[in-house]
């Protein structure tokens, strides 16, 4: 029932158990090489970036203007491209819990992000895509 280990049995757990962790040693070992091999080339690389930055930097002052102009009209770009697919996922993100005049508020008249028009042209092709639902509520006149 009980097991019972021999003295021969434990030595072989302890040889297997000692060459392990030799072996792990050795990995550590390696890894702290390349550690201080990657350390040795990331000061290198951030000695010569700060040369290069500091011989640039006065001679790129306007050209910095220049290029952050650049990104922000390529950014402005991409949004209007992409407007539409925007203006439409927020409409599905919003339909659960919000009615159809709310996230006309919220979309048009506080974001500004498309036309009246252009709003509901969106919501048109989200129904036709059968992507939303909108409930028609009917108003009694009271007599």
């Amino acid at each position: 029932m009980w097991f019972i280990p021999t003295k021969k049995e434990v030595k072989k757990e302890f040889e297997k158990i000692k060459d392990s962790f030799k072996e792990r040693d050795e990995r550590i070992e390696k890894l702290k090489e390349k550690i201080e091999a990657h350390s040795l080339k990331i000061a290198t690389l951030e000695g010569s970036y700060l040369v290069l930055s500091q011989s640039q930097k006065s001679q790129s002052q306007g050209s910095l203007r220049q290029s952050q102009s650049k990104i922000e009209t390529k950014l402005i770009q991409r949004i209007r491209n992409n407007k539409k697919a925007l203006v439409m996922a927020e409409i599905v993100k919003l339909r659960d819990s919000h009615t159809a005049q709310e996230i006309f508020e919220k979309i048009v008249k506080e974001r500004g992000l498309c036309s009246k028009a252009s709003f509901y042209r969106y919501l048109s092709s989200l129904k036709s895509q059968n992507l939303i639902e909108t409930e028609t509520k009917v108003r009694l006149k009271s007599k």
